[in-house]
């Protein structure tokens, strides 16, 4: 009985947070979710609810933690994308340690990420799996990361990521195959280290809801 009140509590504090964009108890909500992930998944779908809440919980109260924290990493800062993101038609080779290599051909969104990180003293890495991502941490040892996937990964993956500070970016739709990020989101993330000029007009940022209506789980 307190395993679920506890639940319903921690549910309710993150619904309140992400909706007045005023985070209480983030510690005590991460940890409640986190802990029993699998067991309100599972009420969710049993009771025929929308369990991605359950993530879109997760990732935006960890963005919001980690927020000040990520703004002050001017070192070592990374941009995980998924394979997915990729073309049907990509030509780029898998590095053993890195992953893909883009060569920003112009037939998908991560060539233009590409060169808006550069610009930004950001490395991109399109990332095959998981694995992948252990390698980077262990030889790179980034001081700061964007991670972009769909709500279940990105939750997932953040909580692995959780001991530097990170922000998750939304994919548009899903399917592993030839997916859609808005890029607008992802520059927006980066520039977040450095304040953006004024009078800069950016694009509305997807949501939960946005992934949702285009197709996503």
């Amino acid at each position: 009985m307190f395993i679920i009140l506890f639940n319903l509590l921690a549910l309710a504090i993150g619904l309140y947070s992400i909706r007045r964009k005023r985070i209480i108890f983030p510690t005590f909500v991460l940890f409640i979710l986190y802990l029993f992930y699998s067991p309100v998944k599972w009420v969710f779908s049993a009771f025929s609810m929308n369990d991605l809440l359950v993530d879109e919980i997760l990732v935006e109260i960890q963005n919001a933690v980690y927020l000040e924290k990520f703004k002050k990493q001017t070192e070592r800062k990374v941009v995980l994308l998924p394979q997915c993101l990729r073309s049907s038609d990509c030509h780029a080779r898998c590095d053993p340690l890195y992953g893909f290599v883009c060569t920003k051909c112009g037939r998908c969104d991560v060539g233009e990420i590409t060169k808006e990180a550069e610009i930004r003293d950001f490395k991109v890495f399109v990332v095959p799996g998981s694995s992948f991502v252990k390698k980077i941490f262990k030889e790179y040892r980034p001081t700061s990361c964007i991670g972009v996937a769909c709500p279940v990964e990105l939750s997932e993956s953040m909580q692995k990521t959780s001991v530097i500070p990170s922000q998750g970016v939304y994919l548009i739709n899903d399917g592993c195959f030839e997916t859609k990020v808005n890029v607008s989101d992802v520059v927006l993330k980066m520039e977040l280290v450095s304040p953006i000029p004024d009078g800069e007009s950016l694009l509305k940022t997807v949501t939960l809801y946005d992934f949702e209506e285009k197709g996503g789980i």
